[in-house]
């Protein structure tokens, strides 16, 4: 990109300027204003049809004159990577923006939206020629979801952006949650230390940390119904790390007990998935003479725990913990009630 395009960049309005748009001629004129010498508004044409090619800028014509634009975010990284980047990192931006749409913070999305919108156009511009299998390949991957389907609660967007921008520039947070517990009563605002996002199936948590409590809270993006960002900032605690919160702590397993040792028996349909996606590393497999498999391990005592278990119906058999067996005796008790009682 020749220096005199990312000066154009610099004095061309976007969409939300107060006057959004410049002919050739005025774009030529706050270049000379911004103190950079150009002879003839000829070259100012011919390098704005350029960054055109490139798919960071924008014209309409109204009359004879030509009047010019740039796009949202093409400055910067993003006017730069419109002419330098290459396929692959076209791509590699395209798939970023196709599956983490939801984890990248609301302030630095915005932000990269010229960097996306320069990949696509770069993607475009090569489905025709060496570009053309790049520019196809998001038509060929897909995430599916390994639960069942379901209709994810919606997020206001107002809420999300607040919260990722609070979290993003460590500024306290206000809010007015939902609470399961108490749907129909008014939520009284409070004021939280945002901490961390986290994406977990279908729903988005906000972990915060509250002024009353000791430790960091899990708070649904969809049970909010207000988040404003406050004007105090604060200063992210040295001690609090979320990876740990998610991955050793397991607070997302919900309701975490302590690790044990389960013992349970799969039939020899269901055992496939345990054996090759095992729950945990020391996961042992015994197969007996009728076809039922034997699984130890060590895991987390937990809501999630006993989710995953359920899902497999009659075609597992809990043998240890003694406790986690009664409670699956009794459920398994209330569950043919539900079916078998007379009437």
């Amino acid at each position: 990109m020749a220096k005199l395009d990312s000066e154009i960049l610099a004095v061309l309005p976007t969409r939300r300027s107060q006057q959004p748009w410049l002919t050739t001629p005025e774009v030529a004129g706050a270049l000379r204003r911004a103190g950079i010498d150009v002879a003839h508004v000829k070259t100012v044409q011919r390098r704005l049809e350029a960054l055109l090619d490139e798919g960071v800028v924008q014209n309409r014509r109204v009359g004879k004159a030509l009047e010019w634009q740039r796009k949202e975010g093409a400055s910067g990284i993003a006017a730069k990577a419109g002419a330098m980047m290459t396929f692959d990192e076209a791509l590699a931006l395209q798939v970023l923006r196709q599956f983490a749409a939801r984890q990248i913070p609301a302030l630095v999305s915005s932000a990269l939206d010229g960097l996306f919108d320069a990949a696509s156009e770069r993607l475009a511009r090569g489905a025709v020629h060496e570009g053309r299998r790049h520019a196809s390949w998001h038509r060929k991957v897909a995430v599916v979801d390994g639960g069942f389907q379901v209709i994810r609660p919606q997020v206001k967007e107002t809420v999300f952006q607040a919260v990722s921008q609070a979290l993003f520039a460590e500024q306290l947070l206000q809010i007015s949650y939902r609470a399961r517990s108490n749907p129909t009563r008014e939520p009284a605002p409070q004021v939280v230390m945002p901490l961390g996002l986290v994406e977990a199936a279908e729903l988005v948590y906000l972990v915060a940390k509250p002024p009353a409590k000791p430790a960091a809270v899990m708070y649904r993006l969809d049970r909010m119904e207000i988040a404003e960002i406050c004007l105090e900032s604060f200063t992210y605690p040295r001690d609090f790390s979320l990876s740990r919160y998610v991955e050793e702590e397991r607070h997302f397993d919900f309701f975490p007990k302590g690790e044990i040792q389960v013992v349970l028996r799969f039939a020899g349909d269901a055992c496939h998935a345990v054996i090759e996606t095992p729950i945990s590393a020391d996961q042992t497999v015994e197969k007996g003479d009728d076809g039922w498999v034997t699984i130890r391990a060590t895991v987390m005592l937990s809501d999630r725990l006993h989710w995953w278990i359920r899902a497999f119906g009659p075609y597992v058999e809990v043998l240890e913990p003694p406790a986690l067996r009664q409670q699956f005796s009794e459920e398994a008790k209330r569950a043919h009630e539900l079916y078998y009682t007379a009437g």
